[in-house]
Order: structure tokens, then C-alpha cells, then sequence
């Protein structure tokens, strides 16, 4: 019971403060021990395993930046490579187009967008003029299409 009548009695904020005063001092001695081994020159673990992660850090965000630039060039040749594909393929198209004197219906969405993902990764202006070409010279020819069911077999 004593103790516990003893507790009620403690002032909270004087052993607050005094717990902060401490603390306080804890820290500036640190801060002088540090400034002292700084200066003259002693290296101590704390300070080498912080210069350690110091480096890796360095390192990581050097490889890091490696593996960036390697990235940025597999994509551009991805690019580049799906870029003269799209070509390839509004080319035939162009021809066939042609040959046939038209475009057929049901390829016409298919022809737009295969043009409009040419543009996206920088296609230049020969599949534009292709394209344009067909779209505005060739008339759109009708497809009929008859689906076969099982009961009409």
C-alpha cells in the first residue's frame, strides 16, 4: 500500500523532464564523441558500416541506372523491329487492296487499327500515305457471310 501511495505522490512531469534533460545530454556526449573521432581520423565500426551502406547504395543506384539504359535500348529495338512489322503488314494489305480494287468490309476496322498502332510507335508517312490512300480512293466492298450451324447441316 505504501507504494502505491508513493506512486500517487510522483510528480509526472518533474521525472518527465528529468527523463528529457537526460536523454538531451546522452545525445550531445554522443555528438562530441563523434565530432572528436572525425576529427581525429579514428574510424570506428558505426562509422564503417555506415560508409559500407554509403557504397552499396552507390553501387545498387549505379546498376540500377546500367540496367535502365540496357532496358531503354532493348525496347527501342523492340520498337523498332514491331514498327517495321506493322510496315510489312499495311504494305501487303496496300497491295492486296489494290489488286482487288477495294477494301472489304469486315477488314476495315482491322486495317484502321493496325495503322493507328503503325503511328503509336512512330511509323513514318509511307504507311500514312498507304493507308490514306486506300481509305480515300478505294471504295468499301460489301461482304455477305453466311454462318453454317449444326442444325443447318
Amino acid at each position: 500500500m505504501d507504494a502505491i501511495t508513493a506512486l500517487t505522490q510522483t510528480d509526472f512531469s518533474s521525472l518527465i523532464l528529468s527523463v528529457l534533460i537526460v536523454l538531451t545530454g546522452m545525445k550531445s556526449a554522443t555528438s562530441v564523441f563523434e565530432w572528436t573521432i572525425k576529427k581525429f581520423g579514428l574510424e570506428t565500426t558505426w562509422n564503417r558500416r555506415k560508409q559500407e551502406e554509403h557504397e552499396l547504395l552507390i553501387q545498387t543506384a549505379q546498376k540500377l541506372t546500367a540496367l535502365q539504359e540496357n532496358y531503354n535500348k532493348d525496347m527501342e529495338h523492340l520498337m523498332s523491329a514491331q514498327r517495321e512489322a506493322l510496315a510489312d503488314r499495311i504494305n501487303e494489305k496496300y497491295k492486296y487492296y489494290i489488286s482487288i480494287k477495294g477494301v472489304p468490309e469486315d477488314e476495315l476496322d482491322e486495317f484502321t487499327h493496325l495503322h493507328t498502332a503503325y503511328k503509336g510507335i512512330g511509323g513514318n508517312h509511307s504507311g500514312d500515305a498507304k493507308y490514306e490512300y486506300c481509305i480515300n480512293h478505294l471504295p468499301v466492298i460489301p461482304v455477305e457471310t453466311t454462318l453454317i450451324t449444326k442444325n443447318q447441316e
